[in-house]
């Protein structure tokens, strides 16, 4: 039987997403996290796809998922699939319409997807009661989203995987765990 290979979608930092790490890193002692909090399946509230119902200018999403997906379309012009974005019911509907966005230039989205992202989520656990005592109880952790498939939003690593526990094993990125930690930082402010 032929090992089974994962595919791990990678990518470089944007100086914008360096600057935000180094931020992030110096809240914690010597720069360097060492408490994390590890959350991946739709049922955390730290997930993109967790339900939740916040607005920006009178337009409502039902995920940052849907968020993000709509600001991609509306970023590369593409106002036929932003509308389709807003329609859809479900987050994995979400993010399929956001893979199919007309104009897309990959520099053009690394450019701008960390900030659209931030500002999901300060919508999202500023204008929900839950959300933000949910975020506030990570305080002192490194937010980590644990998904095995993912190396930009996530570390490449189950929660369960041993090597999860050290950051120099992490095979991505984990900007959506960067972010949130951010978000909660300058929540406590």
């Amino acid at each position: 039987m032929a090992a089974s290979t994962r595919h791990i979608t990678s990518s470089t930092l944007t100086a914008v997403e360096t600057e935000l790490i180094n931020r992030v890193h110096s809240h914690f002692p010597n720069n360097e996290p060492n408490r994390f909090h590890y959350f991946y399946q739709t049922a955390s509230p730290f997930s993109n796809f967790h339900p939740c119902t916040f607005s920006e200018n009178e337009v409502q999403f039902h995920c940052s998922e849907q968020y993000m997906m709509y600001h991609k379309a509306k970023l590369f012009g593409d106002s036929e699939t932003a509308e389709a974005i807003l329609e859809a019911k479900s987050p994995a509907d979400c993010k399929a319409l956001g893979r199919i966005v007309r104009n897309f230039d990959e520099q053009l989205w690394m450019d701008n997807r960390t900030p659209i992202v931030s500002n999901a989520l300060q919508l999202k656990f500023n204008q929900d009661t839950k959300m933000k005592q949910a975020i506030l109880e990570q305080d002192g952790n490194l937010l980590v989203e644990a998904s095995p498939n993912d190396g930009i939003w996530g570390v490449g690593l189950k929660k369960t995987d041993p090597l999860i526990k050290k950051r120099s094993n992490w095979q991505g990125l984990n900007l959506l765990g960067y972010i949130l930690t951010d978000v909660l930082q300058t929540m406590k402010k």
